[in-house]
Parts: structure tokens; C-alpha cells; sequence
């Protein structure tokens, strides 16, 4: 594990492609010029209340092999800068290898600056969910509210605990439209195919659609997140692209009426069938109902 110098700057955010902002960013970076082309990008997480003095969000930017962790961190004192500000995670007992921090030298009052963490993936292909604890360390140099200059040039070590960050399924896929689904469906062939089925706690249809959707982070096709009014059964057709450039393809066979243990419970009956043209992605993408 190393530690790098990262990017104090301020919390404005750029007019060109998101996608591309992030990568001319880290290609910066020169501890992530091994890592190849983005895969995916994330939403931004908070990891902090709004009402605290340091606020936190968080981006994922998933490679091939590796995660790096983007941390945005808005300093809101107006008494206080901070330096040499990392974010360290332990995911260790899950497999996650913390291979580099690279923090931010200064984070200015009323600023904001970025540290990144890069994770190694597990060995194992198939595990690729887990849960990281954060905390937020620095040291902090007192100011002068009206200069913003320090009144000490030592400063004092101090930690934040931030919340966990959690790494889902959804973080390794990208959605893709298919435009003929069961073209696709029958070009992938059978070769990686896995069918289950599942009994879920769910009393809606829609419901139902909506969360394995979520879960998988797929792409609905041939309009299939509509369900008919009034249906009690429907079908779901889903596609999408897993880490490495490996295209997967879900049908979600659905009907009202699942068997649970509790007698007075709704419930749905899933036949889950997945074909990617890897085998260890379709072990991944069942994971997510799991």
C-alpha cells in the first residue's frame, strides 16, 4: 500500500461529459495509469449528514480488476483548514486489497477538495459484493476566520468516521438496449446458462420488476418494466454488459401466488434464467437475487 499527492479544488463541477471529466482526472494520477479505461462510474453516495462540518460523497469508478474511490470532501469551517487528508478503508475480511491513497494536500475553509483510495478486486471472480469501512483522516490547522491563514503551522492529527460504502452487483454492470432481445437471446446461446427459481416476499408485480431491475443494474428491453394493468403474471427481459466486456442477457419469468411460510403472506414466484458469454458472470448476476 502507497500513499500519493491528490487534488484540492473547488467543489465546481465541469461542462464536459461526466464520464469524461472523471477520466482525464485520474488519468492525472499517474498511480492509476495502469488501471485501462473506466468501466463504470457511479451516482455520488453522501457518506455524511448535510448539517456536519465536513460533508463526504463518494464516486466509484470500477475497471477491470479494480476499484478506485472518489472522495469529495467539503470542508464547511470557516476556522479550520485541513491537510494531508486521506479517506482509509478496511475491506479486508472480504477480500478487497487497499492498494493506494492518494490524498489531498489542503483543503482550504469553505472548500473542497478530493482523496481517492484504489482497491483491488477480490481473486475470486465471483466475489464482487462486500461492505468497506471509512474513516477520514487529516490534520487539522486552526485559522484566522477573517484571513484563513493558520495560527499554527504544526496542526494536530484528528479522524472522522464516515459511513460504510457498500459494493453491489449493480456496480459491475452497464446497461445496454438490445433492440431484438430474443435475437441476442438465441446468439448468446446456452453454453453459460443458469435457471433458478426463487420464491420473493413481494406482494406487487411492479415492485417486483422495479427491485430486480435495481439490483442487477440491467436494461429493461422490449418495454418489459410495463405490466399490463390488471395482469397477474409478466416477464421481464433484461440486458446488459458485466466487467471486462461480457454481455449478459436475464429473463425473469413472474406470477402472484408464491408459497411462503407465512400462509397469509403475498408472495412471487420467479423462474430466473441468465446467458452471458461468461460463466462466472452469470454466477454474479444470480448472486443479486440471492
Amino acid at each position: 500500500m502507497s500513499i500519493g499527492v491528490g487534488i484540492s479544488r473547488p467543489g465546481t463541477e465541469s461542462k464536459t461529459n461526466r464520464e469524461d471529466t472523471y477520466s482525464e482526472q485520474l488519468s492525472a494520477i499517474p498511480e492509476f495509469a495502469h488501471l485501462g479505461p473506466i468501466f463504470k462510474s457511479s451516482l455520488p453516495v453522501d457518506l455524511t449528514e448535510s448539517e456536519v462540518e465536513y460533508v463526504v460523497r463518494c464516486i466509484k469508478h470500477v475497471f477491470s480488476h479494480y476499484i478506485v474511490f472518489q472522495f469529495d470532501i467539503n470542508n464547511t469551517l470557516n476556522d479550520q483548514l485541513l491537510e494531508r487528508v486521506t479517506v482509509q478503508m478496511d475491506g479486508s475480511a472480504e477480500g478487497f486489497e487497499i492498494v493506494h491513497y492518494t490524498s489531498c494536500q489542503v483543503i482550504k475553509c469553505n472548500d473542497t477538495g478530493t482523496t481517492y483510495t484504489l482497491v483491488k478486486l477480490p481473486d475470486d471472480s465471483s466475489a464482487v459484493t462486500g461492505t468497506l469501512a471509512c474513516t477520514m483522516k487529516y490534520t487539522v490547522k486552526d485559522c484566522d476566520p477573517s484571513t484563513g491563514l493558520p495560527d499554527d503551522e504544526e496542526g494536530y492529527a484528528d479522524e472522522f468516521v464516515l459511513e460504510d460504502i457498500e459494493i453491489t452487483v449493480s456496480d459491475h454492470v452497464q446497461k445496454v438496449l438490445k433492440p431484438n432481445w430474443s435475437a441476442s437471446w438465441e446468439e448468446i446461446g446456452a453454453e453459460n446458462e443458469l435457471e433458478d427459481t426463487y420464491t420473493l416476499s413481494i406482494p406487487i408485480l411492479e415492485e417486483c420488476v422495479k427491485k430486480i431491475i435495481s439490483y442487477m443494474g440491467m436494461q429493461a428491453c422490449e418495454r418489459s418494466d410495463k405490466i399490463p394493468e390488471g395482469k397477474a403474471s409478466h416477464t421481464l427481459y433484461l440486458a446488459g454488459v458485466y466487467r471486462g466486456g461480457h454481455d449478459v442477457l436475464v429473463r425473469a419469468k413472474m406470477a402472484l401466488g408464491g408459497t411462503t411460510a407465512d400462509p397469509g403472506a403475498q408472495a412471487i414466484a420467479m423462474q430466473l434464467t441468465i446467458r452471458s458469454t461468461d460463466e462466472s458472470a452469470v454466477q454474479v448476476i444470480a448472486s443479486a437475487v440471492e
